[in-house]
């Protein structure tokens, strides 16, 4: 019988990576068509070796005739041609109709992989089938893959500082963020516990305690050191496989938040105690105007110019507390309008506008400034940061003293500094001079007037025009406030190249 080699199908052909599991096919096949053949011949074999047999079973007391031995030699022949015929035609009959590739059949069992006649996987099918789950579950790792991928850049980029720690508080994660606010490198803490890496006792009592407690834990935390910092932590814990649970530490940073909620409530008990005080005033003597019948017309006056004296007062609250509303908001930068302004016109306005004030307290003002200057802001914001710091050195000097403006230009910028020969200002207090309402010395303020908004405000305004408000003091010299403005270009406004300078007032 003619044998075709079986030719793997098509599929199989696309895919290289089967050639030796078709060829196993192949060969398993091949192995079930000897077993065949070999029961065939085997027959033929049992056939002939009948033969003596037959012949030893003949009767002892027949003739021994030819004829006789004829007979049983035809008998015998017989019998081996019948076994033979028999052996081939079922030879024949099972394997007709049949080639390598059809001598299996399909039968499924539980684990839905093909099997052959004796039960054994078809590896053809079996490859295949192994080769999808191997793909798929590829694709499901690089699935899986991507995802902490994206996770890490995620953890890397946000602004919150994460820190995951195992049982034993050694540190096996952490982000740029963390690293910032606390100080360390990752490659260098990685692995090592956190009490070496960061050493701030209040940060590793929470941990010990969302540890032992197995639960999550959320507090703040103060940690210690060139600027303290007020942290709000929360600790969750962390499960991985079998291993006993760590923890995820988050830290978020709300110095900012709480020192501003301090500047709120400090705020408001100012503003209303700076309300309450004029108000208060007001209301007394207006009351004993009503109630009371004053013949003595100076005294009716005296009462009258206090009444008036504390509305100017109360008048300047209000207005300096809109003005810092309006000089807070994100939109005063872009909204304000800007001119050139010659530097000696804001000058002069404002010491003829405090000219009154000075020789109330024979104080003597001098001022230098050359024509050509010229700075770029709002006329009126310009006047009034300059006139709060001429009024607070003119308020806080000693009768007789002086108090002196000198204008300077810089590469981008004109220089406003105001002297005076105060009491000056200890080094404690000037970080947070230009904050509202805040007051060196609160008993004498209260006597000198004022409304404790007048340097932030000048803060805000060199702010929205770019530029920037310093102080230089020492107890017993006096303080210097240099107020810094852009400076406009030459051509931007008409000037001339002389000197301006006033004599004392």
């Amino acid at each position: 019988m003619d044998t075709m080699a079986p030719t793997a199908p098509a599929s199989i052909a696309r895919r290289p990576e089967q050639t030796a599991a078709w060829s196993a096919a192949r060969t398993g096949a091949c192995a079930w068509v000897g077993g065949w053949a070999g029961g065939w011949i085997a027959a033929s074999i049992a056939a002939l070796s009948l033969a003596p047999l037959a012949l030893a079973a003949a009767p002892q007391d027949a003739p021994a005739t030819a004829d006789a031995t004829g007979d049983v030699t035809s008998n015998a022949l017989g019998w081996v041609v019948a076994g033979l015929v028999a052996a081939f035609w079922a030879g024949t009959a099972l394997l007709r109709g049949r080639s390598e590739a059809s001598l299996a059949r399909t039968l499924t069992e539980g684990d839905g992989w093909p099997r052959d006649g004796r039960g054994f996987p078809l590896l053809d099918a079996l490859a295949s089938t192994v080769l999808r789950r191997i793909r798929a579950e590829h694709e499901r790792q690089a699935r899986t893959e991507d995802r902490l991928r994206e996770t890490e850049r995620v953890l890397r980029a946000t602004p919150i500082a994460v820190l995951a720690l195992d049982h034993l508080q050694r540190i096996v994660g952490t982000n740029p963020a963390a690293e910032r606010l606390l100080g360390f490198e990752e490659r260098l803490a990685r692995g090592r516990l956190l009490q070496e890496v960061v050493r701030q006792p209040a940060l590793h009592r929470l941990v010990s305690r969302a540890l032992l407690g197995g639960e999550p834990v959320q507090s703040e935390v103060q940690l210690d050191g060139e600027e303290s910092l007020e942290l709000q932590v929360s600790c969750e814990p962390l499960h991985v496989d079998a291993q006993p649970p760590g923890l995820v530490v988050s830290l978020v940073d709300v110095t900012r938040m709480r020192r501003l909620e301090s500047m709120r409530s400090e705020f408001a008990a100012n503003v209303s105690h700076e309300l309450r005080t004029p108000i208060t005033n007001i209301k007394g003597y207006i009351e004993t105007l009503l109630q009371v019948e004053m013949d003595d017309a100076n005294q009716r006056r005296k009462f009258l110019e206090i009444v008036h004296r504390n509305t100017v007062r109360l008048s300047g609250i209000v207005e300096d507390i809109l003005t810092l509303a309006f000089l807070e908001e994100p939109e005063a930068r872009h909204t304000i309008e800007r001119r050139a302004l010659p530097a000696s016109e804001v000058v002069r306005e404002v010491v003829e506008a405090l000219e009154s004030a000075a020789l109330a307290r024979r104080i003597e003002i001098s001022w230098r400034c050359d024509d050509e200057l010229l700075v770029e802001a709002n006329k009126s914001l310009a006047e009034q940061a300059l006139a709060n710091l001429v009024s607070n050195a003119i308020r806080y000097s000693g009768e007789g003293s002086k108090v002196s403006i000198e204008v300077a230009a810089e590469a981008e910028m004109i220089r406003f500094d105001v002297r005076d020969q105060g009491p000056g200002i200890a080094s404690k207090h000037l970080p947070r001079l230009f904050e509202r309402f805040y007051r060196v010395d609160k008993a004498r303020a209260r006597t000198q007037g004022g409304t404790g908004l007048g340097l932030s405000i000048v803060k805000h305004i060199a702010t929205i025009h770019g530029g920037s408000i310093e102080v230089a003091s020492q107890v017993g010299s006096g303080s210097c406030f240099s107020l810094r403005l852009p400076r406009a270009a030459a051509a931007a406004a008409d000037t001339t190249t002389k000197a301006s300078s006033a004599p004392s007032v």
